[in-house]
């Protein structure tokens, strides 16, 4: 039966309430990842304590014990709760207050790119999201490109249970963006209750950054591609002979006098074949 009788938890708390200089230390904060069974080491400083034990509604199972202190293996954490280590030394009863707090670890982070293609100068968003996440206020999500830390994002205090994180920022894309790789990096900062940083970092995404849209770019290829170069076929000629003429009607590569001559042999023909 417990120390504190029938009253069990609450008696404990009790105790430890109503007498001021009955407590050891200051509440301890620890943070226990859901569903996974943790260790609890209670100890005290009285050489010889009587009664000693752990009050808690979780499932214990005591794991070793020895003259002053008793470690025990708490299972079943779902949610934030508060266990209590008491003792009694010389008739004095002393208690040592846990405070327990659940997390959820980011264990997926992804990020968006909307849209993933664009020309310079266009805006574009950047979207990090952390699908299930607990305790929300010590979470932090850091938007890079490249190395380079774009915009960080905080929150609030949340729900007990794992809920959904989202950080967006909106920036205006450079030929230069392409060099690099957009990422997101989520930290669950557990310093404060004993625990470590916890990062994951999405996959990286890259930016497709072109000059001009990729559609006008289609056509002025189509387009070029349709134009041929000027032909100059220059003078043609028939049997040897430069069939291109002058503006008087004769062929070229004749003197004037020559063709004047040319002329009028034909036209004394043309007659003397009429009066025959």
């Amino acid at each position: 039966m417990s120390p504190f009788g029938f009253w069990g938890l609450p008696a404990a708390l009790l105790a430890l309430l109503c007498c001021p200089g009955s407590g050891e230390k200051a509440p301890e904060q620890v943070a226990v990842k859901r569903g996974e069974p943790y260790k609890v080491n209670c100890t005290s400083s009285c050489p010889h304590p009587q009664i000693r034990g752990l009050e808690t509604t979780l499932n214990k199972v005591e794991l070793q014990k020895h003259a002053q202190w008793t470690e025990y293996l708490v299972s079943n954490v779902s949610q934030d709760t508060v266990m209590y280590c008491h003792f009694t030394c010389s008739g004095k009863q002393m208690s040592k207050t846990i405070s327990v707090r659940v997390f959820h670890p980011p264990e997926q982070v992804l990020l968006e790119l909307q849209p993933a293609r664009v020309t310079a100068g266009s805006p574009f968003t950047i979207v990090c999201s952390v699908p299930a996440v607990t305790p929300l206020e010590k979470l932090t999500l850091t938007l890079l490109h490249g190395k380079k830390p774009l915009h960080t994002q905080t929150f609030g205090s949340g729900k007990d249970d794992p809920q959904e994180a989202t950080a967006t920022h909106n920036a205006t894309a450079h030929k230069e963006d392409g060099h690099h790789n957009f990422s997101c990096r989520a930290e669950l900062d557990l310093r404060s209750l004993g625990g470590d940083i916890i990062s994951s970092v999405s996959e990286a995404q890259a930016l497709q950054v072109y000059a001009v849209a990729p559609e006008t770019e289609k056509d002025l290829q189509g387009a070029r591609s349709l134009e041929d170069p000027e032909t100059d076929l220059g003078p043609t000629y028939m049997s040897g002979v430069s069939t291109t003429t002058a503006a008087s009607g004769a062929p070229q590569g004749l003197s004037p006098a020559l063709a004047e001559g040319l002329w009028q042999a034909v036209g004394l023909l043309g007659i003397f074949l009429f009066l025959m």
